[in-house]
């Protein structure tokens, strides 16, 4: 007799996806590549979004095994880590795989442009397309175009690393003054990071992000002020985005409401320049049972915005607050 599931309504609901249903067809002609490319690259964007989501599969087993447990639990705990590890990179590496193909079609259809693409067809300009050094380069193919990363760094061109990527090597953290601090990193292409956070006491936190390139030219440069406020039960968070031209790119909004020292419910908005909201997360609590349900919408092409992602988890079990009866009771023999 198997193992009884006291989340199955949870499991139900975490694992319904009808956003895996089919896309619309693409036609195989240029027109239908640049699609198909387009398509690809939205599918990249999209699952790299959604391992965000990955979190708990890797937090939970830590959090359910805490302290001194069993034998047979600190196996199935290290299991379960190592299984939400595998799938986080399984879907890192589908992303990128999803994101070549995408750009190996584009290339193919940069390269014929508007000519005649059936007689123009060439195996070596799609051998080129999926990165084979060994054939020549189209002749129709724009300059611009097909060259990798590194290979536009060595050329001088501004393709700088994002400021959030894993890539930097954090070199010193340096006080300027009481309330400033200069952080400054390096990557193996070059770059230079600098990172200067100003904290004033009682007000809001300003962080200024610099990119420099290779040859030491300024490549970004953004500014977040965040500030927080307290109203009622609810602490509020807003932080603002400034690119290098002092105007403002985006905003985002976060309100946690608590009971005593309980949160119950926590809502982040991210919105564009003009105040639009583009993505919305809302978690909520329940103040008993500790049950949470944590809904993602994002706005889609036609401005609406739709829910994206929604993960619910179950009560809280033996060893944690408000934790409900233990699910042992019912195998228990003599009481």
């Amino acid at each position: 007799m198997g193992a009884d599931n006291p989340y199955a309504d949870q499991t139900a609901k975490n694992t319904s996806a009808p956003w895996l249903g089919g896309g619309p067809a693409v036609d195989v002609d240029l027109d239908g590549l640049r699609e198909y490319a387009t398509l690809m690259t939205n599918q990249q964007i999209d699952i790299a979004s959604r391992a965000g989501y990955l979190g708990p599969l890797s937090q939970g087993p830590g959090q359910a095994f805490t302290g001194e447990v069993l034998g047979e639990a600190d196996a199935v705990r290290a299991r379960l880590v190592a299984n939400a590890g595998e799938l986080t990179v399984y879907l890192q590496k589908l992303a990128e795989s999803v994101g070549n193909i995408g750009s190996a079609a584009r290339t193919v259809a940069d390269s014929y442009r508007s000519g005649d693409a059936t007689s123009a067809a060439s195996l070596n300009d799609v051998l080129f397309a999926y990165g084979d050094k060994s054939v020549p380069r189209p002749d129709e193919l724009p300059a611009g175009i097909g060259q990798t990363y590194q290979e536009r760094q060595m050329a001088g061109g501004s393709a700088s690393l994002p400021a959030d990527s894993p890539q930097w090597r954090i070199t010193s953290t340096t006080p300027i003054s009481a309330y400033q601090t200069l952080e400054t990193a390096t990557a193996p292409s070059g770059e230079r990071r600098e990172v200067m956070t100003f904290t004033p006491p009682g007000g809001a936190v300003t962080t200024t992000t610099t990119i420099f390139g290779a040859g030491g030219e300024v490549a970004s440069s953004v500014t977040t002020r965040t500030s927080t406020r307290i109203t009622g039960n609810t602490e509020i968070t807003v932080a603002e985005q400034f690119g290098a031209d002092g105007k403002q790119t985006g905003t985002t909004e976060t309100r946690t409401r608590y009971d005593g020292e309980q949160v119950t419910g926590r809502s982040t908005e991210v919105r564009d320049a003009g105040g639009e909201t583009v993505r919305r997360t809302v978690e909520t609590t329940d103040a008993t049972t500790r049950e949470q349900v944590t809904v993602t919408s994002e706005r889609n092409e036609k401005g609406e915005i739709v829910e994206k992602n929604r993960v619910v988890t179950g009560i809280a079990t033996t060893g944690r607050e408000f934790a409900g009866p233990p699910i042992a009771d019912k195998y228990r023999v003599n009481g």
